[in-house]
């Protein structure tokens, strides 16, 4: 008689009907054997059968059982949205978030629980967006980095820079997570004809990972605020991390995209009609840019392992992330710290010290110099302090901004491009223009540009009075 072990009947049902038929040719026993073993071939063909369908059948219900089980889970926790409730539609077929989550989830190596999601407009988005950006920058800080700026005259007037950040984020991501609900949102307004629909996949790659590293990279409460070049650096590891993992999550499952979609270039795209000064977009945009290139060259180092260490020791300044290798040496120094004796000058003191960093001089560069040429000019920065001091009786507030160098040539090649970047913009001829110092006066402006500190440093001035210029010009 004919017998099958327990293995051998889930084997059975695991190759189906084809590997059925397979192993009662091979196992069979000859066509000689008793017919009472021959019924009972046949009946046990029949149970298996049976069973088959049986599984098929369970199969499908736990299918359906776990879709549901997902769809609560997206709304798990959720403020403001009862746990009966189905989530709300983004469309009439909407994308599994949940499911996409947890796709990404698994592919970044992230094991935690998926956020719960919620659709959103892009407004709900916006000031979500604005008021993580608020923790960031308490008070009137972001305020004041645009008032020195525009005593630098490398944005045209004073701008709260973060509103339009986040009107920028907004369109960008398509989505963000809160972080005082503890839920995604994810914008659901449809583009209009040929506008690129909201990167949702992006979104959900940088809301899990600004929940897994958001605290570490930006702890609020933090002793002292980060520099311009500190927070650029933190932004691309976090904006270089999401857009790789949805770059290569995207290769092993393709979204179709429009082929009639504006290209970002283009003034009608969203991202450029938000009226954010050229210079504030740039530094805006660097995290996703540059943190990408970023992000690979880490990646390619040692998988995303190698990622997920860089959140207990992140980038420092922007010259590391534009040139990884330096992160990645594990002999790596932090930036030179600009010493000075004392910050008043004629008793004033600065409404802002900062470091800029060499992605901002490489931006304010560029305006009136080729990109190679700023570039070269950028290239061996070691570090730099912006001081900014009130100007009361003047259009533009007073600018003092001290940088070092490794070299002498890379001081010089700073002097060149800086140079022609001044006199191009006040289009006047200098009082005095050598290859250590260049002056002019100009639209009510004193400005100089000295090469300093043994030929390592370069000074610039650009104050609203020559008193001014002199007693900074002894700092």
């Amino acid at each position: 008689m004919l017998k099958l072990s327990p293995a051998a009947l889930l084997l059975l049902l695991l190759l189906g009907g084809s590997g059925l038929g397979w192993w009662i040719s091979h196992h069979a026993e000859s066509p000689a054997a008793d017919p009472p073993e021959a019924e009972d071939l046949s009946r046990q063909i029949v149970l298996l059968e049976g069973q088959v369908e049986y599984l098929q059948g369970q199969v499908g219900a736990l299918q359906d059982e776990n879709a549901k089980l997902l769809e609560k889970l997206g709304t798990l926790g959720m403020k403001g949205v009862a746990k009966t409730e189905p989530r709300p539609s983004i469309s009439d077929d909407p994308p599994d978030f949940v499911g996409m989550g947890l796709d990404l989830m698994k592919f970044r190596q992230l094991k935690a629980l998926p956020i719960p999601t919620t659709s959103a407009s892009q407004d709900a988005v916006e000031k979500a967006i604005l008021q993580w950006l608020r923790k960031q920058q308490p008070e009137d800080e972001a305020p004041r980095f645009a008032l020195a700026l525009t005593a630098l005259g490398w944005i045209d007037k004073p701008v709260d820079p973060l509103p339009l950040r986040a009107a920028v984020l907004a369109r960008q991501l398509g989505g963000w997570y809160s972080t005082e609900s503890g839920t995604l949102l994810v914008s659901d307004d449809k583009p209009g004809p040929g506008l690129p629909a909201p990167d949702r996949p992006l979104a959900l790659a940088f809301g899990q990972l600004l929940r897994e590293y958001g605290s570490t990279l930006f702890p609020e409460n933090a002793k002292q605020p980060l520099t311009t070049d500190e927070r650029l650096a933190r932004e691309s590891l976090m904006a270089g991390d999401a857009t790789l993992t949805r770059f290569l999550f995207s290769i092993q499952n393709p979204i179709p995209q429009s082929t009639n979609d504006l290209p970002a270039d283009d003034p009608d795209h969203p991202l450029n009609q938000v009226p954010m000064p050229v210079y504030l977009k740039e530094l805006a945009l660097f995290p996703f840019s540059r943190g990408f290139e970023f992000s690979q060259s880490l990646h390619s180092a040692g998988n995303f392992a190698q990622l997920n260490a860089a959140y207990s020791s992140p980038p420092t300044a922007c010259a590391e992330v534009i040139e990884p290798e330096r992160f990645l040496d594990p002999n790596r120094l932090p930036p030179a710290t600009v010493d000075l004796a004392s910050t008043e000058i004629d008793k004033t003191a600065p409404y802002w010290d900062d470091r800029l960093g060499r992605f901002a001089i490489f931006t304010a560069l560029r305006t009136y110099n080729s990109d190679e040429e700023a570039g070269q000019g950028t290239r061996g920065w070691k570090g730099d302090r912006l001081l900014s001091y009130p100007a009361p009786e003047a259009p533009r507030d007073h600018a003092v901004w001290q940088t070092l160098w490794l070299t002498q040539e890379d001081s010089a090649s700073f002097f060149k491009a800086m140079r022609n970047c001044l006199h191009q913009r006040y289009d006047v001829q200098p009082v005095l223009d050598t290859a250590k110092t260049f002056t002019l006066s100009a639209r009510g402006r004193d400005v100089r540009l000295i090469i300093n500190r043994r030929g390592l440093g370069v000074l610039l001035i650009d104050a609203a009075t020559p008193a001014f210029a002199e007693a900074a010009s002894r700092l």
